[in-house]
């Protein structure tokens, strides 16, 4: 019987299995330091989800540059006889930024776009996700579309040219929901460059989850 070829995983496939696996870690601790785990553990576990020891510690590289993915280093000492021996250890584990890709926005992320205007002062604007303020009205489409961006930015079917692109058309939009009135035009043309998504698999439910909002500020 012919050997069935290993179907080859691109870079940030890999990328959100690594992150999914510390986040299903950070999600079932067994103690206050159980989610942070040796690489060796790391690199067995994933294997069994047919990533290679040179997969993860590549793409653990990049998580960790980038902020997803937290580093730890344990120092220990023991004695033999009357000579102190220290040794150190790295642990791994999920880092805010990583558990924020994987969950809707939250209050308690970082929010200081607008540091040095009081925005208490403002009738009717919220802090929402990580540096983000806007009209309370405008809650379910800023969460739409934050959903719309995290689902293009993993998405396979398109390059980082394009969700690049796309990702900046998302964040247009977003920045006209601190305004009572956000400019519709501005809103409008955003979306029509955003539309081509709408016929990606994987992406399709995420568009058509915003749509809706977004016609309501566009009539």
């Amino acid at each position: 019987m012919p050997k069935v070829a290993k179907q080859q995983m691109s870079e940030d496939e890999i990328r959100i299995k690594i992150l999914e696996y510390f986040y299903n870690v950070y999600k079932n601790p067994r103690g206050m330091s159980s989610c942070k785990i040796l690489i060796s553990k790391i690199t067995s576990d994933l294997k069994k989800q047919g990533i290679d020891k040179k997969e993860v510690i590549r793409n653990m590289l990049y998580l960790i540059d980038t902020g997803w993915i937290r580093k730890e280093t344990e120092e220990s000492q023991f004695f033999t006889g009357k000579q102190r021996i220290t040794t150190k250890k790295d642990f791994y584990k999920i880092s805010s930024d990583g558990i924020d890709f994987f969950e809707k926005s939250s209050k308690f992320q970082k929010a200081n776009k607008l540091a040095g205007i009081n925005i208490t002062n403002v009738q009717g604007v919220v802090a929402i996700g990580n540096n983000n303020y806007i009209r309370n009205e405008f809650t379910e489409l800023f969460e739409s579309l934050e959903d719309l961006g995290r689902q293009i930015r993993i998405s396979n079917k398109l390059n980082d040219e394009e969700k690049i692109n796309y990702q900046a058309e998302i964040e247009t939009i977003k920045s006209q929901l601190i305004k009572p009135k956000p400019d519709k035009d501005i809103v409008r043309k955003a979306w029509d460059a955003i539309k081509a998504v709408a016929t990606i698999n994987g992406i399709i439910s995420f568009y058509n989850k915003a749509k809706p909002f977004i016609e309501s500020l566009l009539k």
